[in-house]
Formats: structure tokens, C-alpha cells, sequence
């Protein structure tokens, strides 16, 4: 039980389960189960069409066909890929192409991608393999889909006159960077939470053997109501991001990445290990336009040209500190802001759990944040600081000054 709630952190890119409006638990183990409450069709994304809107379509009815019977319809729309064409009126930059994190699915760029779309830039966020519909489909993935899914969508979007961007968070990130270390004419990085190396690597390592004796970490489809993410984990899961940074860690070698890059971390995340993430940082990338943010508490360690600290912390929001999801959203982000519909309990014990369900005024903070008075901890899902968070993005990937003379006949 303990070796399964370690498997469970590490891999709490969707680790303890929230609740929404919508929703209801269900019971399912494996993905050949006969009692499986209706057929669900085959784990596999439609093929890739160069035209974006005819692949969501598909998309949207594979979904449909194959998702949780939990999900309503308005909830399979937020697991959709997206793209946000530019804000007229302002200089066209180029193309920002995003992506998710493990059991995550596109919606955790829709604040972002907004954003970027009205400094002047299209944004597309994408969906992986095995993702968005059911966490059945994670048990025969591969890293393998995740990187071939990520190629196609840069070449079916790349053009030679158009500067394309990646942006990556959590897992996304670490694809993001083997495309960097592939191809050449990236424009730069953006990485929020990357997850270059688990904290428990030590176990993840074994998850390849142990996923064939005990197929899932948590659950089986277990309080399913989160609406854009699964809260079930396959071990499969555990070792297919084992194997994706590990591919990263031996292609790195001696090369480094020379690209603005803006990476966004929390000192508190539980699921990265933020050290070595900023060690990355220092060792690999090497632009003049480059910075690290790290989300951490009072006293800050001093900052440096190309790393800086923030607290966000608020006694009066009732925020500890940040969490791994937490910086991708805005404050008044519908499902995870402030007033947001979906509240996402710390603690995988059941007590601790069912406490904080019925709880009210709650602290928030990252994954096994301690109380400062005993009312219990929930996660902290939106990003107070997110308005500085886009002054660092326009920063570091220039947006002050006119782009190039040639984006303007885009």
C-alpha cells in the first residue's frame, strides 16, 4: 500500500482527486474487464489531417465514442486540442504549439494560450495518445506515441516564414526539449513545471516489471470527476515518463539548448524535482534570453541575471505556497481559479482525504503541505502571480520591440 501511495505522487500530474459539479465515481480494472458498464472503443487517436478543425472533429467524436460514461458532453470539450488564432490589431509573432502533461490533456494551456494569442502569436495545444477519454488508455501507451504525435504536429505546422515556439508543461516540457535538441529552427521555450527527473525515480525504475503484476497505482477509475485529467494512474504511466526523461538524460550528452527559454517551477512541486531541474537549467541552456522562476517562500535566496524567486503566498487568500498545476492558471480561471468549480484535496489517506472534502475555509498549498492550524490543506490551483508571470513571458521572448518586417504579410 505505501510503495503504491509513492507510485501515486510521483505521478500526481493529477495526483489526489478534486472534486466538480459533475461527476460520479465508477469501478473499472483493467482495460479487458467483461464487466465494464459499456463497450468503449479502442484506445487510439484518429491519424493526424493537416487541417486542424477536421482532426479536432474527429477528435471530438473519438471522445465521445470513448470517454468515461461519467463525462458529460461539455466536459469532453474541455479535453479537446484548441487553437487560438492571433488578436488582430496587434504584430503577428509566429506560432506558439503546446503540450500537456502526463494524464493531463490540452486545457491546462487555455489561460496561456490566450494570452499569447493576444501578444501576437497562434496558439494550438495538442492532445497526446492515451489521454483525455479514459485512464484505460494509458495502459498499453507509449513514449514512443507521445514523441511521434509531437513531430507530426511540428511538421504539419512548421513554415520557413513563420517563427514556431514550443511550449511544454510537466512531461510536455520534456518533449518540448528533445524536439529542441532534434530540430533547428525552433524559436524558443516556454516550460512550466518541467518534469526532467521524478523525485522517485528510485521507484519508477522498477515500474516497467511491476505494471505486469499489478496494473494500476491508484484506482481503476476510482472518483473519476475530475473533468480535464485523470485521477487514476496505470503503473504504465509511471514507466513510459521513466523512459521519456531517460531518452532526454542520454540525449543531452554534452549538447545544450541555445534558445530564449523562459522555465517556470515551484520549490514545493511533488511531483519534479525542482534542483535538478534548475541544475538543467544552469548546465544546458545557454541563450542570453533565458530565465528561471522559481515559486518559493520568505526569505528568498537572491536572485541572479538569469534566476529569480517570488513568494505568492497570502494569509488573506489562505495560500501557503504553490503547487505543480497551480501556475498555469489565472486567478479567475473558471475550473481552478479562485471561485473555480473543481477542488483538488491533499492527502491520499481516505481520512484526510474525506476531511478535507467537508471542510470549509481551507489552506492551500502543493501536495503534503503541512496545516499551520489543522483545517485541512487543499491544493493550490491557480496562479496568483500570473499577471507577472506574462511580463516575464514578454521579456524573455522579446515582445516589446516590432517583430520582423516579414510577419507582417503573414
Amino acid at each position: 500500500m505505501l510503495r503504491a501511495l509513492w507510485f501515486c505522487t510521483v505521478l500526481a500530474c493529477s495526483a489526489c482527486t478534486p472534486t466538480s459539479e459533475d461527476g460520479a465515481a465508477t469501478g473499472v480494472n483493467h482495460s479487458n474487464d467483461p464487466r465494464l458498464p459499456r463497450e468503449v472503443a479502442p484506445h487510439k487517436l484518429p491519424p493526424l489531417n493537416a487541417d486542424f478543425d477536421r482532426q479536432t472533429t474527429a477528435i471530438a467524436e473519438f471522445l465521445s465514442a470513448s470517454s468515461m460514461p461519467q463525462r458529460t458532453a461539455q466536459q469532453i470539450a474541455l479535453n479537446l486540442p484548441f487553437e487560438v488564432k492571433a488578436n488582430a490589431g496587434v504584430p503577428y509573432r509566429g506560432r506558439f504549439l503546446l503540450f500537456h502533461g502526463l494524464n493531463d490533456s490540452p486545457y491546462v494551456w487555455r489561460d496561456l494560450a490566450v494570452e499569447l494569442a493576444a501578444r501576437g502569436f497562434d496558439a494550438r495545444a495538442v492532445l497526446f495518445e492515451g489521454h483525455g477519454s479514459t485512464p484505460k488508455a494509458m495502459l498499453d501507451v507509449s513514449h514512443r506515441d507521445w514523441l511521434a504525435s509531437a513531430r507530426a504536429h511540428f511538421d504539419l505546422w512548421r513554415d520557413a516564414d513563420i517563427p514556431l515556439y514550443l511550449g511544454g508543461f510537466s512531461m510536455g516540457a520534456v518533449v518540448a526539449s528533445l524536439l529542441a535538441l532534434e530540430e533547428p529552427d525552433i524559436a524558443g521555450l516556454l516550460m512550466i513545471s518541467p518534469a526532467f527527473h521524478s523525485r522517485l525515480n528510485h521507484y519508477l525504475r522498477w515500474s516497467g516489471l511491476y505494471k505486469h503484476y499489478k496494473p494500476w497505482v491508484f484506482g481503476g477509475m476510482i472518483l473519476e470527476d475530475n473533468p480535464i485529467k485523470y485521477n487514476s494512474i496505470p503503473i504504465n504511466s509511471g514507466w513510459q515518463f521513466y523512459r521519456l526523461t531517460s531518452l532526454l538524460k542520454n540525449r543531452w550528452r554534452r549538447r545544450v539548448i541555445d534558445l530564449p527559454t523562459l522555465m517556470v517551477a515551484t520549490a514545493f512541486d511533488s511531483v519534479v524535482d525542482t534542483r535538478y531541474t534548475r541544475k538543467v537549467f544552469r548546465k544546458r541552456f545557454t541563450h542570453p534570453r533565458r530565465h528561471f522562476i522559481t515559486y518559493s517562500t520568505s526569505p528568498l535566496p537572491e536572485s541572479s541575471p538569469f534566476e529569480s524567486f517570488r513568494d505568492i503566498a497570502d494569509t488573506s487568500a489562505r495560500i501557503i505556497n504553490q503547487s505543480h498545476l497551480g501556475i498555469m492558471y489565472r486567478p479567475d480561471n473558471p475550473l481552478f481559479g479562485r471561485a473555480g468549480k473543481v477542488l483538488v484535496c491533499n492527502g491520499n489517506e481516505y481520512p484526510i482525504f474525506i476531511a478535507c472534502m467537508r471542510a470549509t475555509n481551507h489552506w492551500f498549498g502543493a501536495q503534503h503541505t503541512p496545516s499551520p492550524d489543522g483545517t485541512p490543506v487543499a491544493r493550490t490551483t491557480y496562479n496568483p502571480g500570473f499577471s507577472r508571470l506574462l511580463v516575464d513571458i514578454e521579456d524573455v521572448f522579446d515582445l516589446r520591440n516590432p517583430p520582423a518586417d516579414r510577419l507582417q504579410t503573414r
